[in-house]
């Protein structure tokens, strides 16, 4: 107990969130280790979120609520908690995100955001960040991923520069654990990563995104200088992005080639 970190929950709301967790499981008298077995999430990621080191997810906000009784006093919180550590620019791209049932990215930067380690994350936001607001920014981004862990999760398509893959982030080491993540990633049968080589065709410095949602017209997001952002909707803009998808795409190694690509990569790390 003397070694517990002190919450503050006027903070932020995932300070309150995890503070109101940490008061009902002591009132339960459990640990944080029998309440995770007993709503079937780890150890690690109770601790996390208790912490507010980590943003909630909304399938465990739910099963606080069922566990503790409390209504929905949890899934009242959780997205106000996730969304903290998320620019205001980017909320409406997590917001589709979250929701569509396919996404295709271009992204020549660096790994997407969706596939990233808590480490390499934490490197690529680091750069002016106070260390309070980088771990909102990094439990924000891996919250994200959850998506990816659905009953029917989205399929993922993503092109990504060489350039990408072989950019150290952080440390060798962080960058290694990254891509050997990428590469469990590919294994699964709903995400693709597609790179594109060195000498293809010169494209776009600045990634897109275009997000397929179910009996809705495709949506495009833009990236802009200075890590801001824009939502396109007008049909004619984003078919603009969707034969810039394709160029690409024609001059990206096959799946096969492009995971033989990161593994050389990662195994020379």
């Amino acid at each position: 107990m003397v070694n517990r970190k002190r919450l503050d929950p006027t903070e932020s709301t995932a300070a309150l969130f995890g503070a109101k967790l940490r008061k009902l499981r002591d009132k339960a008298g459990l640990s944080q280790a029998q309440l995770a077995d007993a709503i079937g999430y780890s150890h690690d990621t109770i601790s996390k979120v208790e912490t507010a080191a980590q943003a909630p997810s909304p399938q465990l906000a739910e099963r606080l609520d069922a566990q503790f009784g409390t209504e929905e006093t949890f899934q009242e919180l959780q997205p106000l908690a996730a969304k903290e550590g998320i620019p205001v620019f980017f909320r409406p791209y997590a917001d589709l995100e979250s929701t569509a049932n396919a996404i295709r990215v271009y992204e020549p930067i660096a790994v997407t955001g969706l596939f990233e380690t808590e480490d390499y994350a934490r490197a690529l936001l680091r750069p002016g960040q106070r260390p309070n607001r980088l771990d909102q920014s990094v439990a924000s981004r891996l919250a994200r991923q959850e998506v990816l862990q659905r009953e029917e999760p989205p399929w993922v398509v993503v092109l990504t520069l060489e350039t990408a893959i072989r950019k150290i982030v952080g440390s060798k080491e962080a960058t290694k654990a990254q891509l050997i993540r990428l590469l469990e990633l590919i294994g699964e049968p709903h995400i693709t990563v597609l790179v594109v080589p060195d000498d293809a065709q010169v494209f776009p410095a600045g990634g897109f995104t275009l997000f397929s949602l179910e009996g809705e017209p495709e949506i495009g997001f833009v990236e802009s200088a200075g890590g801001t952002g824009r939502v396109i909707e007008l049909s004619s803009q984003v078919e603009q992005l969707r034969q810039l998808w394709d160029l690409i795409n024609s001059v990206a190694m096959p799946d096969v080639a492009s995971e033989a690509l990161i593994r050389e990569v990662m195994e020379g790390l």
